[in-house]
């Protein structure tokens, strides 16, 4: 099975790193924990350390280049054996807008520093009307096209040596925006909407958290289709498969991926999935960030190893911070029913239980056995209307359930 490497996020600001030296070469079998690669930032010198064991079959950010956190810098196969096809199938989708990944994400680093390190490329300059070149970074030029922004009326930014960064970009845009405020997005969040009369009758006094009244809607879901995904050779759990059908699901439904800061609501324009882990101090609740740009299996080993981290004390603390939506798995605890806790000042969570047998008809009409997963969602009744969030709960079902959308 084929996965991609990506550029690592070393800091919460970082937007792009340079790739200064492959370790190895295309071909070569990766150790998991292996360097694989070495990178650049604005502050330090590090090394990327390979997620699982494999090989590095494309190698596609070269020495030297810069790569925005997130893009995919290499081809990973988990053994020697796979088509031509399957890599041209690969390449094919990162090519494609849809699929590209959005540019923060994470990934196991950090094993050296070689102190302070200047970015002298020029990558990306444009011509600034009045004061020369500017840098500008890969993302900063990606959300100017996006927004229609003019590079050339930002002048300097506010990155290292005047760089133009996304924020600039993003504060030339809410400087002069006019109209309606919800159809534009500031730093990837939706401005906040107010909430509505209703939902502050409704609501009980806020607490010290942050959070409203809760509400619960539960669904059984049909694992058939999931459980076919799970194999012994791609270590595949039902937790991972309906989190990365989760992900996507929630950038159409914004109002659930979302966080509320006293009476208004502001949703994510991509997904901050906050996981329960069970640790030796008691539960973390680390997060991944931008689920969604990532394939089923590489969202996987992903959260396996965000959970090794966690329970070895090792996580760095952007592991942390700004979660937009919460999943609580105890399938593995053998628990099938239970009630999801809040993580203010999110608006939702799931939770995920064991595969039951559970009777049904089939399709002659005579009663069969099925696998069965039930899905809780929790969620705040200050944000979300119960119907709402039975709607998404239903739709999340079909999705997972046979003769739904492939995963």
């Amino acid at each position: 099975m084929l996965s991609t490497i990506r550029m690592p996020q070393m800091g919460v600001s970082d937007e792009c790193a340079i790739l200064s030296k492959w370790l190895v070469r295309e071909g070569d079998r990766v150790s998991r924990g292996q360097p694989v690669f070495s990178l650049e930032t604005d502050k330090a010198t590090f090394q990327y350390e390979a997620e699982a064991d494999g090989f590095l079959v494309r190698i596609l950010t070269g020495e030297g280049e810069e790569a925005a956190v997130g893009s995919p810098v290499g081809i990973m196969s988990d053994s020697g054996d796979f088509h031509e096809s399957e890599l041209e199938t690969m390449l094919r989708e990162l090519e494609t807008p849809d699929v590209k990944p959005h540019p923060r994400t994470e990934a196991k680093t950090v094993i050296q520093r070689d102190g302070h390190t200047e970015l002298k490329t020029e990558h990306g300059s444009v011509q600034n009307g009045m004061n020369g070149k500017w840098n500008i970074s890969p993302r900063a030029r990606k959300k100017a096209d996006e927004l229609n922004v003019d590079v050339n009326s930002i002048g300097p930014g506010s990155g290292p040596g005047g760089r133009i960064i996304e924020r600039d970009v993003l504060n030339t845009v809410h400087a002069n925006r006019t109209g309606n405020e919800s159809e534009r997005k500031v730093s990837g969040i939706w401005p906040g909407r107010q909430l509505t009369v209703d939902n502050r009758i409704d609501m009980r006094p806020v607490s010290v958290e942050g959070t409203g009244q809760a509400g619960f809607v539960g669904r059984l879901v049909d694992a058939r289709k999931i459980l076919a995904l799970c194999t012994p050779q791609n270590k595949l759990t039902p937790g991972a498969a309906v989190c990365h059908e989760l992900a996507r699901l929630l950038l159409r439904t914004p109002e659930l991926n979302a966080r509320r800061h006293g009476d208004r609501i502001y949703e994510y324009n991509t997904v901050h999935l906050r996981l329960t882990v069970k640790s030796p101090s008691g539960t973390l609740k680390p997060v991944i960030r931008c689920a969604e740009t990532y394939m089923l299996n590489e969202l996987a080993i992903l959260m396996r190893n965000t959970s090794e981290r966690c329970r070895r004390f090792t996580s760095k603390p952007q592991e942390f911070q700004e979660g937009t939506f919460t999943v609580a798995d105890l399938g593995g605890c053998g628990v099938d029913c239970f009630t999801p806790e809040l993580t203010p000042p999110e608006l939702c969570a799931l939770g995920i239980g064991a595969v039951t047998m559970q009777a049904g008809r089939n399709k002659q009409g005579g009663i069969e056995l099925y696998p069965a997963i039930r899905l809780t969602l929790a969620y705040d009744r200050a944000g979300v209307d119960m119907l709402c969030a039975a709607e998404f709960l239903n739709e999340l079902a079909l999705r997972l359930e046979p003769g739904g959308t492939n995963l």
